[in-house]
């Protein structure tokens, strides 16, 4: 084991039925995760709501219940906790303005994750261990020390965390370079698994969990997003899972852009298919998007591609 990585196996934990609190283990695998998907790119660890659903995931497996996971504990509590050996400092340092530097130990621990957000949006892991994180290697034994040190309990539960971690590895190797996403041929289905969660965290975060054509955003108190990761070509004619042959979509509009009843134009207007009759009241969902802009990513590299739209426009039934 890397002395620097022993910090891990040394977190001041509750215990919560008999056995270890998975707070802090969970929020520190989520850091893991995002750090090797590219997602978190520097010791700053912004609180934003990718991390906070990936703690989520994490925290579902750990203790079979998603309502009760309570991000902003650990996000809090992993303040005390010392950093590597011989390094010195904390584990983890929220980057709390000026203001209440002063009458923060007055304060007492937040009631929930708005409370957080109000006094940092952002904290500091120690830059030694987030320098080892940044390795593969080196994360998949940090990995690995978290899961055997809080979670040895349960055989089952050991498996489906392991399970997780290594999918989520190999979809951050994705992520980190989605031209791959094209480029390699499916493989075998753990690879398309990764593939498949790749293209969903991409297509996602580029549209901000917002729906590119009814505009609708809405996070679950639990983090569970409304929108699904939906194909413009879909993957048995081009075996592409790029970001940019994808778009956010509610599932009800994801059914009717792959039933061809509606479809984004290379214009990045919404087109409607002249076999809806607009006369018929409960069309009006689907008439009302004619015409509408097509929410498109910030990110013009994850702009959808001309010619996934033109496909799409193609394949609009007449």
């Amino acid at each position: 084991m890397d002395e620097a990585l022993g910090c891990l196996t040394r977190l001041r934990v509750g215990h919560s039925r008999g056995r270890p609190a998975p707070n802090k283990p969970c929020l520190l695998l989520a850091i893991i995760c995002e750090i090797q998907a590219g997602h978190i790119i520097s010791p700053r660890v912004a609180i934003d709501d990718r991390l906070i659903a990936r703690y989520h995931d994490l925290y579902e497996l750990a203790a079979d219940s998603r309502q009760e996971a309570r991000p902003w504990l650990p996000l809090w509590f992993l303040s005390s906790d010392t950093g590597p050996d011989g390094q010195g400092g904390s584990l983890w340092q929220p980057e709390l303005p000026a203001a209440l530097n002063e009458i923060i130990d007055q304060l007492g621990a937040p009631k929930s994750l708005d409370q957080l957000r109000k006094r940092f949006t952002a904290a500091r892991l120690h830059p030694a261990l987030y320098s080892l994180l940044e390795q593969e290697s080196s994360a998949r034994e940090a990995a690995a020390l978290i899961i055997t040190r809080h979670f040895s309990s349960s055989a089952e539960l050991l498996a489906r965390l392991h399970d997780y971690l290594e999918l989520a590895l190999a979809s951050g190797a994705y992520e980190r370079a989605p031209d791959r996403l094209k480029d390699d041929p499916p493989g075998p289905p753990e690879q398309q698994r990764a593939r498949s969660a790749a293209f969903r965290a991409l297509v996602l975060e580029a549209y901000d969990y917002r729906c590119a054509a009814s505009r609708l955003r809405y996070i679950t108190p639990d983090y569970r997003y409304l929108v699904e990761a939906a194909h413009l070509v879909p993957f048995a004619e081009n075996q592409d899972d790029r970001p940019t042959n994808g778009l956010a979509l509610t599932p009800n509009l994801h059914w009717a852009m792959d039933s061809h009843l509606i479809a984004p134009g290379p214009d990045h207007r919404w087109h409607l298919s002249p076999a809806v009759d607009a006369l018929v009241p409960d069309n009006r969902w689907l008439c009302e998007l004619d015409g509408k802009p097509l929410v498109l990513p910030r990110d013009p590299r994850r702009q959808p591609d001309r010619d996934a739209l033109a496909w799409r426009l193609d394949h609009l039934q007449r």
